[in-house]
């Protein structure tokens, strides 16, 4: 390979997720726990799909608006 591709991993902790679309771990929770993203729970701790997270932030107005972008 010539060129090294960055990626982020399929499955997200919430600490990686919030880091990722610098939005606080409790929104994420709040989220979760509301319905509005989907997550998995695995014993005590939240993983969530990349692609979940970025259809979130884009789809149900999670992102910033266009102004503040």
């Amino acid at each position: 390979m010539s060129d090294a591709v960055l990626t982020e991993p399929r499955y997200l902790s919430l600490a990686q997720a919030s880091a990722i679309v610098n939005i606080s771990t409790r929104t994420l929770r709040r989220a979760i726990a509301k319905g509005a993203l989907r997550a998995s729970k695995l014993g005590r701790l939240w993983r969530l799909e990349s692609g979940e997270l970025h259809r979130w932030v884009n789809d149900d107005g999670a992102a910033p608006p266009a102004s503040v972008r």
